[in-house]
């Protein structure tokens, strides 16, 4: 079966121990929400600018890797505001 990136980004997350009841701040979902949007900016930029280039795979893959490391790490710091 094949999944989007956001499932495969989504069962990182979880594989990581990301506790689903974790509240988010309003401020922390914004955060979230806008480096999805520049991830998705940098994504299409790529694809226009490599246009049929054989790193383009592999430059999204970073841009995406990028995107779940920015997210963890918000997603770590609400652990620790909740402790």
């Amino acid at each position: 079966e094949l999944k989007s990136s956001y499932e495969l980004a989504l069962e990182r997350i979880k594989g990581m121990g990301i506790d689903d009841s974790l509240s988010l701040t309003a401020e922390q979902k914004q955060r979230i929400a806008e480096i999805k949007r520049e991830c998705e900016a940098k994504v299409a930029e790529n694809k226009i600018l490599m246009h049929g280039a054989p790193e383009l795979p592999e430059e999204i893959r970073k841009l995406e890797q990028r995107r779940d490391e920015k997210i963890e790490a918000l997603y770590q710091e609400a652990r620790q505001q909740q402790k």
